[in-house]
């Protein structure tokens, strides 16, 4: 039965892979080790908003820093396009907290640009060395003048993403971190098929021929890791789709 889940998944995942652009896929069972597929995980690509999951967690481990110490609304960063913060008015505070949920949940770049700011991108970069992503790297902020094609600079491949996911999942401390993501507001592709009771902890990220899912698949018949990186692609709103179709078989081949 086992083997029979396994070259299924194997079989699935080798054809959603053969298109246009480079496609890397992982999908590990939580409950059975042996039950992994794996596609061009070592592959170096852009993190885009993938790498906030990863800001969250070093701001959690940063000594001496209080999640609930507070920024005024007026002293983040602006931006020229849509916020969340823009709902704010100038004179509001936002806890440290706060500003990590808004930059899960909605994935805003101000404010992941304040959370960044505070925690520091050295000990990012440093946070990511010493929990084992060492494929991974965040160079660039998400300021306005850093977004779209500078923002590649920050790099990733899916065997680090799977190990973020695992450290989100199993560390306590984490824990309101995996809750966030669970409330993700971008659901088009990996849980957009998946049914209700199933929670999907995941981040997106998104650029021009860049389309990222990276998730933690929890449900009463399954219990799965799914990582899906892919850039160079023709068509952002078809890859999407596409997703979505594989993870609903994915996840009918992991409740079979």
């Amino acid at each position: 039965m086992e083997t029979d889940r396994l070259n299924a998944l194997t079989d699935l995942t080798q054809a959603f892979t053969q298109r246009p652009g480079t496609v890397a896929v992982h999908i590990a069972s939580k409950t059975d080790p042996a039950l992994s597929v794996s596609v061009n995980t070592a592959q170096s690509l852009p993190s885009a908003s993938v790498i906030k999951a990863a800001i969250a967690c070093a701001a959690v481990d940063k000594p001496g820093l209080d999640l609930a110490q507070t920024i005024r609304r007026a002293d983040l960063n602006d931006t020229f396009y849509c916020s969340i913060l823009h709902a704010f008015d100038e004179t509001d505070t936002l806890s440290l907290k706060t500003l990590i949920g808004l930059m899960i949940i909605v994935s805003d770049n101000p404010a992941t640009s304040a959370v960044l700011d505070t925690v520091g991108m050295d000990t990012v970069n440093a946070w990511l060395r010493e929990n084992g992503l060492t494929e991974t790297n965040i160079a660039i902020g998400f300021d306005d003048a850093s977004l779209g094609a500078p923002l590649r600079a920050n790099l990733t491949n899916a065997d680090d993403c799977l190990t973020l996911l695992k450290l989100i999942d199993r560390a306590p401390r984490y824990g309101f971190i995996k809750r966030m993501l669970a409330n993700n507001l971008r659901n088009e592709r990996i849980p957009k098929k998946l049914p209700d009771d199933a929670v999907i902890a995941h981040k997106t990220g998104t650029l021009s021929g860049l389309v990222h899912d990276v998730a933690i698949i929890e449900s009463p018949v399954a219990s799965y890791y799914l990582v899906v990186l892919a850039d160079g692609l023709e068509e952002d709103a078809t890859f999407a789709r596409n997703l979505a179709a594989y993870s609903e078989a994915v996840y009918a081949i992991m409740t079979a």
